[in-house]
C-alpha cells in the first residue's frame, strides 16, 4: 500500500514536470512584456507554437530537452542501478542521438559544448568546467526521482554525478543542490519552512563538493529573497520583479530564484505554479517544469486540467506511471 502511495506521488511529480515543460515551451525566452501583450500576462493553456520564438516547428504540447533528458537519464540510472557519471554521459549522448536536439535547437550551450568535448575524446570530469547555465538544475529531478528513498548524503553524491559532465561549476552545483534537497523534503511531506531549510542545506552541501568556487550570484540568497517578496507582492508583481530585477534567463541562479518564487507564491496550487513559470518570461519551460514538480511533491498530487495533461502525454508518447513503477524498485 505504501509503495502505491509513493508511486502515485512520483507519477504526479513527473506529470507536473512534463506539463510545465510543454506549457512553457511556446513562451520560452519571450520577455514578460511580450507575454502580457500577447496573452494578457497569464499562460493558462497549451499555446499554438506558431507564436513561439524558438519552437515554431514543434507540435502543440511538445516537451523539450527538460523532460527528455530527465526521462532518459532515469532509464539509464535504472539500468545501472545507481547514478553514475558514466550513466549520465551515456544517457545524454543517447538523448542527442534519439531526439535530434541539435536540429531542434533546444540543447543548452553548456551541454552542447561539454558533450561535443566528450564525443571528441574529452574526460567527463573535465568537460563541464564551464557549465553555469540551468541545464544542471534542470535535470536534478532525475537524480532524486530515480530512487526516492535515498537520504541526503546519497542525494548529494547523485546530484554531483548527474551534473559533473556538463555543469561542473559552483554556480550550477549550488542551484541543483538547493532544488534537489527541497524536492526530497517536499516529497517526504515536510512543511514549507522545512523545504526552504532543506534547500539551504542542499546548496551548501553541493558547494562543498564543487572543485572550485567562482564568483556568481548565490542561489541560496535568492531563495531567501523570493520567499520574502512572495509575501509582499501579488503574482503579477512577483513575476515582473523576478524578470526585471533578479532575472530569469539561462543562468542556474536565475532559474533557481524564479522556481522558488513561483513555488513560494503558489504553494500547493500546482497549476498556479506551472502557469506562473510559463508566464514570467525568460527560461519559461524550465521554470514551469521545476516549479510544478516541486509544488506537486509538496502536496502529493496536482490540479492540472485533465485535457492539458492528456494532450502532453499523447503528443509525446509518455508512460510516466510505468517509469515511476520501475523507479520504486530502486527506492
Amino acid at each position: 500500500m505504501i509503495d502505491k502511495v509513493i508511486e502515485k506521488r512520483l507519477t504526479a511529480v513527473l506529470e507536473a514536470f512534463v506539463t510545465g515543460d510543454a506549457m512553457g515551451m511556446a513562451t520560452e525566452f519571450m520577455t514578460r512584456k511580450e507575454i502580457i501583450r500577447k496573452f494578457g500576462g497569464w499562460v493558462t493553456h497549451l499555446i499554438d507554437t506558431k507564436g513561439s520564438k524558438l519552437h515554431k516547428d514543434l507540435p502543440v504540447g511538445s516537451v523539450t530537452d527538460d523532460s527528455e533528458e530527465n526521462l532518459i537519464l532515469m532509464e539509464e540510472y535504472e539500468k545501472m542501478g545507481e547514478v553514475t557519471v558514466e550513466a549520465t554521459v551515456e544517457g545524454l549522448l543517447r538523448w542527442i542521438r534519439e531526439s535530434d536536439a541539435l536540429e531542434k535547437k533546444y540543447i543548452g550551450p553548456s551541454a552542447s559544448k561539454a558533450l561535443t568535448d566528450i564525443k571528441n575524446g574529452g574526460s567527463p570530469y573535465e568537460s563541464g568546467r564551464g557549465g553555469t547555465t540551468c541545464g544542471g538544475i534542470m535535470r536534478t529531478p532525475c537524480a532524486f526521482l530515480f530512487s526516492p528513498g535515498q537520504d541526503e548524503d546519497q542525494l548529494a553524491v547523485h546530484i554531483w554525478r548527474c551534473l559533473v559532465p556538463t555543469h561542473n561549476t559552483s554556480e550550477a552545483m549550488e542551484a541543483a543542490g538547493a532544488y534537489g534537497f527541497a524536492l526530497r523534503a517536499a516529497f517526504l511531506g515536510e512543511s514549507f519552512e522545512e523545504i526552504i531549510d532543506a534547500a539551504m542545506r542542499g546548496g551548501e552541501r553541493l558547494l562543498e563538493l564543487a572543485e572550485e568556487i567562482h564568483s556568481a550570484p548565490s542561489s541560496s540568497a535568492r531563495i531567501k529573497a523570493v520567499v520574502i517578496k512572495s509575501r509582499e507582492m501579488d503574482e503579477c508583481q512577483l513575476m515582473e520583479w523576478l524578470h526585471d530585477v533578479l532575472g530569469n534567463g539561462l543562468s542556474s541562479a536565475d532559474v533557481c530564484g524564479a522556481v522558488f518564487g513561483a513555488f513560494a507564491m503558489a504553494g500547493g496550487d500546482v497549476f498556479k505554479a506551472v502557469c506562473m513559470g510559463a508566464s514570467m518570461g525568460g527560461d519559461t519551460d524550465t521554470i514551469a517544469a521545476l516549479a510544478g514538480a516541486l509544488s506537486t511533491a509538496f502536496v502529493g498530487n496536482h490540479n492540472i486540467p485533465g485535457d492539458i495533461l492528456e494532450t502532453v502525454k499523447n503528443v509525446n508518447h509518455l508512460d510516466l506511471a510505468g517509469l515511476a513503477d520501475r523507479a520504486l524498485e530502486k527506492k
